[in-house]
């Protein structure tokens, strides 16, 4: 929306910039019309020109925007894999760590059952 009013202001600036400046320059007034004429004419294919290459920016953002769209799903579903794929490669280490946390527990629990029968002891 701010692109569209931003190309509307510069279009009516320029047109009035270019009016102010046919009306004050000095000329006679036959001259004065048929310079206002000739402008009328440039302006006329300026517009034209304008409304095709803006007909063509419009596409063109809706196609690119249609195609990043696109290749953030496709990045996404890639990440997705490879995420899953490295949860699976990592899942033994996982549970041998898991096992290994489970032996260390239980010798720390012996070794504790030691030292307060060995304490009682003394």
């Amino acid at each position: 929306m701010k692109a569209k009013s931003l190309t509307y202001g510069l279009i009516i600036g320029g047109v009035i910039g270019s009016i102010s400046s046919l009306l004050s320059t000095p000329s006679s007034g036959k001259e004065l019309r048929n310079q206002i004429k000739s402008k009328k004419e440039d302006w006329s294919q300026t517009f034209e020109e304008m409304k095709v290459h803006l007909g063509e920016l419009k596409d063109s953002i809706s196609t690119l925007s249609q195609e990043g769209k696109e290749t953030v799903q496709q990045i996404s579903k890639d990440l997705q894999a490879s995420v899953k794929q490295w949860q699976a490669s990592t899942e033994p280490n996982n549970q041998k760590l898991q096992q290994e946390i489970q032996l260390i527990q239980s010798k720390i629990e012996e070794l504790e059952s030691s030292l307060n029968h060995n304490n009682q002891a003394n």
